[in-house]
């Protein structure tokens, strides 16, 4: 066995390195609104048989500047009435269409034209096509592609409105990145809030998210004036600080918890030394050796 003269010299060591241990230890402490609406006219069924235009990223949204292209048919046209008026608004650039069918002369239109159209000499239906740009936009907007109305000597009718979400893939990529870095932030929040109530120092932690409120706040502001590409550039800075705020919160729990862990481990090594050294001075009372 050990004599006790070295086992204390042992458990001195132990304790030395411990206490080296812990000192390094203890320093180091991230679509889309339309509507279609058919027919409350009672004088004719209305359906759309086409409806055409460039998605953003199959989103259902329209992508600003291209081409849009409508086709209505109207059927079973009142003969109860003899004659009635279509009118015709439009927000498409350069909206143009024109209306026709089997009987009836053909008529070009564009937006604010009417059409009398004679109940009576309508053989099977009436046929609507309108085409147009799509606006260019700056930010998400609904825009009214087609909106035809019916005019009778019993009121007027709504026979059909199209409108749209007019955007761009820049603009859903700045409103996915401001989503992202919305949840982002709230993360880091809570990261924060946790390091805080631990009574960790989050000092760093809270300056990375106070510049990303700020990046979110410039980015919201720039896709309302309509600066989507630098919106996009804000709005990742944003999403990018509020990762690190909530990496610097983590980090500074992780930092606590495994100091922690190294204390609770010298302690109990420190124990088991301990122990064993009184079992030998138990054993060398008792004359065993």
């Amino acid at each position: 066995m050990i004599p006790l003269k070295n086992n204390s010299r042992h458990i001195l060591t132990l304790l030395v390195i411990g206490a080296f241990c812990l000192i390094p230890l203890s320093m180091s402490v991230c679509v889309a609104e339309e509507s279609t609406s058919l027919s409350t006219t009672p004088f004719a069924n209305v359906e759309i048989k086409d409806l055409r235009y460039d998605e953003v990223y199959g989103t259902g949204m329209v992508e600003g500047g291209s081409e849009v292209s409508i086709k209505v048919v109207l059927t079973n046209i009142s003969k109860e009435l003899d004659e009635s008026t279509f009118g015709f608004q439009s927000e498409l650039v350069g909206a143009i269409g024109s209306i026709g069918g089997e009987g009836l002369e053909e008529k070009a239109l564009q937006s604010g034209s009417s059409y009398t159209l004679n109940h009576k000499k309508v053989v099977d239906e009436v046929v609507i096509i309108w085409s147009g740009e799509a606006p260019e936009v700056g930010k998400q907007e609904t825009f009214t592609f087609l909106n035809v109305t019916q005019e009778t000597t019993e009121g007027e009718y709504s026979v059909i409105n199209v409108t749209k979400e007019v955007s761009s893939r820049v603009i859903y990529d700045v409103i996915i990145a401001v989503d992202n870095a919305n949840k982002e932030i709230e993360k880091a929040n809570e990261a924060i809030a946790d390091a805080e109530e631990a009574g960790l120092n989050v000092a760093d932690a809270n300056k990375s998210l106070a510049l990303a409120k700020e990046y979110l706040n410039n980015s919201q502001q720039l896709y309302n004036e309509g600066r989507s590409e630098e919106a996009l550039v804000e709005a990742e800075k944003a999403l990018d600080s509020a990762k690190e705020a909530e990496a610097k919160a983590g980090s500074a729990v992780g930092g606590r918890t495994l100091r922690n862990y190294a204390i609770i481990a010298v302690v109990v090594v420190i124990a088991i030394v301990a122990v064993v050294l009184l079992l030998q001075q138990r054993q060398r009372k008792r004359g065993v050796y």
